[in-house]
């Protein structure tokens, strides 16, 4: 049977069993009866082998928020590691340092797709230069959001470089040298979902971070040895311990640098709130 909607393949497989009854009496011996029954297992079988991780998502999108706006954000986030420390930044809008990385952004193009899914831009987040146009920060209603997560998947009509981030950073903030670090390396190592959560600021809520390695040159790597013996207000060098604590220093009560949450979930390549 021809993938559709859910709920026209389920009525044509009933319709099937259905006229098999009329034709037959019962409910097993037409062939209408049989090809409704191979239909409906098939769907069932194909649902499941398709949704199978993520069944409780589907029956939480799908039908207890169904009309409800989820917030969705999609970013991406470098794990960059020299010796046994980790390199983390300033965040532009919050105190706490984090990785490099940030949101996704959309190409022209996926208006039709927007539109179809009635996907809305999120209005309150702002940076220093304003509200963030064109961000992957977004309010979609529960009911299609596992379309619009398989259009991300798909990589259409939207931003799948991680290197902007990098540069604007990195590299316009004067914090590396542009010249060796015009061309990097990085390793895809994970996408990360969140549930759907309770947000602080009301609503619910969706994360997904895809998570990067930057693959150090022999060129690179001196120079960030370099920038470890350099304290800045705007970087940290930091440990795992340092990181799976958000900040908290071993034996000391104190914050002495806040770290932001998602750093916890790129270190660990999981979810852990």
């Amino acid at each position: 049977m021809k993938k559709g909607p859910i709920f026209l393949q389920i009525i044509l497989s009933v319709i099937l069993i259905v006229v098999g009854y009329i034709e037959k009496g019962n409910w097993t011996e037409s062939k209408y009866s049989t090809t409704g029954y191979i239909a409906l297992l098939t769907f069932i079988v194909t649902f499941v082998y398709e949704n199978y991780n993520r069944l409780g998502f589907y029956f939480q999108s799908q039908v207890l928020l169904k009309n409800t706006d989820v917030r969705v954000s999609i970013s991406y986030l470098y794990r960059i590691k020299v010796e046994n420390e980790y390199l983390l930044v300033k965040s532009r809008t919050r105190k706490y340092f984090q990785p490099v990385g940030g949101c996704y952004k959309t190409l022209p193009g996926c208006e039709k797709i927007f539109e179809e899914l009635d996907v809305r831009a999120d209005r309150k987040f702002e940076t220093e230069k304003g509200i963030a146009k064109n961000d992957l920060r977004v309010h979609v209603k529960g009911k299609n959001l596992i379309k619009f997560l398989k259009w991300f998947d798909s990589k259409e009509d939207r931003e799948i470089s991680p290197w902007r981030e990098f540069c604007e950073e990195l590299i316009a903030t004067e914090i590396l040298e542009w010249r060796p670090f015009r061309y990097i390396d990085y390793k895809f190592k994970k996408k990360i979902q969140s549930p759907i959560i309770d947000l602080d600021m009301g609503g619910k809520g969706l994360f997904i971070y895809e998570v990067f390695d930057l693959v150090i040159n022999d060129e690179q790597m001196p120079l960030l040895i370099d920038l470890k013996a350099k304290p800045s207000e705007n970087y940290i060098w930091v440990t795992d311990e340092v990181i799976q604590t958000l900040g908290h220093e071993t034996g000391s009560k104190s914050f002495p640098h806040e770290i932001g949450p998602h750093t916890k979930y790129a270190q660990n390549l999981k979810w852990n709130k």
